[in-house]
């Protein structure tokens, strides 16, 4: 455990000395005096809409009925302990709580986490694959004639869509396909990917609600990134901007899980906006805005329902991994 904390450490602030290096302190300060901070003020109203929703996806999952506003206390202290909590521990919070407020059975809701995580893989390899076919990026790196960027990104297309026909193997075939990967990370994966399509299957009206969920929130969020690209002169504003900035963002968050997402997130969201043409010192302050702005939400929330509730993260943390053991 320990040596993952250190190279979790050491991954951010690789990242954060990258971020901060390509870094001007002129243009960071004239950029937050350009920005248009009512576009931040129509972010933080929908960022509240996208959280509101992914209460909602969390108690139509639940085997158990649970009050929305329980849902909500369990889902926003869960949320900030997967925020400030290395290597993903955050995550066994909100079954834990769901337990301790509302009977749910630990092992219930942990594969209600599960389910989720699955559908916002499927959305983030939706995306990927979108940006990979249907945006077109400036023609950056081009080697006799070739556009390199483009050629990479058609395999990264291609990669995906591979990805995406092997997923779909999976929960078609089953466990055939997954023993052809025993003994690897990939058939631990393939397994809990299993157990996700078998839980929305069983629960058809549930799994299609939870759908529809995951599309509304990430289409919800890649608006607020537009409207906040649109808030920084200078910075493309189109859908396909902001589709491929949160795209690439998430891709990082996801690759490196450090504590608050710090590092990865700047570092994904500056080189997404970089390959777009955009400078490296307004890349990496957008980057900047962009993270504080949603990491704010999150600990305003999370630790708004954490004294309401009279919790201690520090005490949830510890006996939600008792819980899991």
């Amino acid at each position: 455990m320990k040596l993952r904390v250190g190279i979790v450490l050491v991954v951010t602030l690789a990242c954060l000395a990258w971020v901060l290096q390509g870094l001007e302190y002129r243009v960071f300060v004239d950029s937050l005096a350009h920005f248009d901070w009512r576009a931040m003020l129509v972010a933080q109203a929908l960022y509240v809409v996208a959280h509101l929703l992914r209460a909602e996806r969390f108690r139509v999952l639940l085997p158990v009925t649970m009050s929305r506003r329980t849902t909500l206390s369990v889902l926003s202290v869960g949320y900030l302990a997967l925020h400030v909590i290395p290597l993903r521990l955050g995550e066994l919070v909100r079954p834990y709580l769901a337990r301790e407020r509302a009977g749910v059975p630990f092992g219930a809701s942990l594969a209600v986490v599960v389910m989720e995580r699955i559908l916002d893989v499927s959305m983030l390899l939706l995306m990927l694959f979108s940006v990979a076919w249907f945006v077109s990026l400036p023609a950056s790196i081009v080697v006799n004639g070739i556009d390199l960027l483009a050629v990479g990104q058609k395999g990264a297309g291609i990669a995906v869509g591979l990805g995406v026909i092997g997923l779909f193997a999976v929960g078609v075939v089953g466990e055939p396909v997954v023993r052809l990967f025993d003994k690897t990370p990939v058939a631990r994966l393939a397994r809990s990917f299993l157990d996700a399509i078998a839980g929305l299957r069983a629960r058809p009206a549930a799994g299609a609600q939870a759908l529809a969920h995951s599309v509304a929130i990430w289409a919800i969020t890649i608006l607020a990134v537009k409207l906040q690209l649109a808030g920084s002169p200078g910075l493309p504003a189109t859908l396909g901007a902001a589709l491929t900035t949160w795209t690439a963002t998430l891709a990082g968050m996801a690759a490196l899980p450090t504590p608050g997402f710090f590092g990865g997130f700047e570092a994904a969201c500056a080189a997404a906006l970089e390959l777009q043409g955009v400078g490296p010192s307004e890349a990496r302050t957008f980057g900047i805005l962009l993270h504080v702005g949603q990491f704010a939400f999150t600990v305003v929330v999370g630790f708004g329902f954490l004294m309401a509730e009279g919790l201690s993260l520090r005490e949830v943390v510890t006996r939600s991994q008792e819980a899991s053991s």
